[in-house]
């Protein structure tokens, strides 16, 4: 019985491998679904930056989204020295191009970027 539990335990937390192909910033990449929790971290220290008025947390908290949802063709993570850090990413894209970029992987997080890409 224990056995079982341990099973369905680990079952219920792994992770669904939602890996789609995406452009970012001109570069074909791949993206996964953020897990809630992700999505909530993220809201949480956007508003406390919003609420300070630090630009800059907010800025860099959307920078560190984007290049936290990147992934393989398999779903697995990509290692972080083959990526950019947040600053360098914000030092070389525009405002709207992230804005674009963090919708696409909000849009892909709640289920809605394989929907939108249809119509």
């Amino acid at each position: 019985m224990t056995q079982k539990k341990i099973n369905l335990k680990t079952a219920l937390l792994q992770p669904t491998n939602t890996a789609v192909p995406h452009t970012l910033f001109g570069v074909p990449v791949h993206i996964r679904r953020l897990t809630a929790g992700e999505l909530m971290d993220y809201d949480e220290g956007l508003g406390k930056a919003q609420a300070e008025s630090d630009q800059k947390a907010a800025t860099l908290l959307g920078a560190q989204l984007i290049l936290s949802a990147l992934v393989d063709e398999q779903g697995k993570s990509v290692p972080a020295s083959d990526l950019p850090s947040p600053a360098e990413l914000l030092a070389a894209h525009d405002n709207a191009a992230l804005f674009d970029a963090i919708r696409a992987i909000q849009n892909h997080s709640y289920g809605t970027l394989e929907e939108a890409e249809k119509n």
